[in-house]
């Protein structure tokens, strides 16, 4: 008999991006799934096209909203009243409110809360109180609570002891793994290597430091500014690539000498990194909070070494030493210094992590994150 497995998400966008490849395969072992979420109608869409379950649209949303969440709310627990499943997961922060409250109201057999990160990591005050009483709700209201990452559990922990009972990592952490053969040093040809250079302008010679992901002030926009202005000092051989989609115009806008100079270098999102991986000497990754960051694990298979602050859900993603370096929060001077050392001595440094890619792979890989999951969800 199928295991029935209910997802409750906010957006679309993290069944298409965070669960890509995984629900396939749950499909394909035996589990029916519902999806309930909100999100932009493309979005929806596209996890529609990919038929592996029932998609329901109950129009969650990202902001706190007093009337949609009621009624998000409402729709959630009318759902449940009269739809019963093996496993209700409800995960990202606003479904995990909304679906653990109604999985609990209705009597739903197996709640699920799945943390992937705290908004709320570095509040203080009043803010992060509020928050962190929303949070213990939701453990409350579920049965079980697994977390992305060691490190987001043992914060976690911290400031709500109760879920410790409740709590476990599943295998070494991270949503959904990486692909080892998407993320290949060998997947990339030399021609699509020498093109992406063409296009950007970058030179044979230049040290090429990527930074994938959001821009914005979480997501070290800022200290990225002061990494590039310090080493740019020192060299002139240097650029800092950096991909992903503007969130915080006006500290984007404090990069307008340093892209004038050419020594940063804009890509908005693309679908396909691997390339800008291929042709990168270094991965900056200077968030300042993660669950799990995947992208560090993306970088090590491809044999890209990361420099990051040590950070929860960055600890867990780079490993020291092995994939990459950790740093204190903010030390944006280290880094720099770190950058320099890694120019002056590629041969060096190449050695000292030549064995990211087999740790990430050993660690991380799709098909051990995906079964660990499935194990999970099917123990009932």
């Amino acid at each position: 008999m199928a295991k029935k497995l209910c997802f409750v998400v906010t957006d679309a966008i993290s069944f298409n991006v965070l669960y890509r490849g995984q629900l396939e395969y749950l499909a394909d072992s035996g589990c029916e799934l519902t999806l309930i979420c909100g999100g932009l109608s493309t979005q929806l869409d596209t996890l529609r096209a990919r038929n592996i379950g029932r998609v329901i649209d109950y129009g969650l949303v990202r902001n706190p909203s007093v009337w949609p969440d009621l009624l998000s709310l409402f729709k959630l627990a009318w759902h449940f009243l009269f739809n019963r499943y093996d496993v209700v997961v409800s995960t990202t922060p606003k479904a995990l409110l909304l679906g653990s409250v109604a999985a609990f109201l209705t009597c739903q057999s197996r709640r699920v809360s799945f943390f992937q990160g705290r908004v709320y990591e570095n509040f203080k005050g009043l803010k992060r109180k509020i928050y962190t009483l929303l949070d213990s709700i939701v453990v409350a209201c579920s049965h079980e609570v697994i977390f992305v990452s060691k490190s987001l559990m043992t914060e976690f922990v911290k400031d709500i002891p109760s879920a410790s009972k409740k709590g476990k990592v599943i295998g070494g952490g991270s949503g959904n793994g990486v692909c080892s053969d998407t993320f290949s040093p060998e997947v990339v040809s030399e021609s699509k290597i020498l093109m992406v250079r063409h296009e950007l302008g970058i030179k044979d010679t230049d040290f090429v430091v990527l930074s994938a992901g959001r821009i914005c002030e979480d997501k070290g926009i800022n200290e990225i500014i002061e990494v590039a202005n310090l080493v740019a000092k020192k060299v002139t051989n240097v650029r800092f690539i950096m991909l992903g989609n503007i969130e915080d115009y006006k500290a984007f806008e404090r990069l307008s000498e340093l892209r004038e100079r050419g020594v940063v270098i804009h890509i908005d999102f693309v679908s396909d990194m691997t390339p800008y991986f291929a042709l990168s000497d270094l991965h900056l990754f200077l968030s300042h909070r993660e669950g799990f960051g995947n992208v560090a694990i993306e970088a090590a298979a491809m044999g890209v070494p990361t420099f990051a602050f040590d950070v929860v859900g960055v600890r867990d993603s780079v490993a020291e030493g092995v994939s990459g370096l950790r740093f204190r929060l903010g030390a944006s001077a280290s880094v720099a210094n770190a950058i320099l050392q890694f120019i002056s001595t590629p041969e060096v440094m190449g050695i000292t992590f030549e064995g990211s890619r087999d740790w990430a792979i050993k660690n991380f890989s799709k098909e051990n994150v995906w079964k660990n999951y499935k194990l999970f969800y099917f123990d009932c």
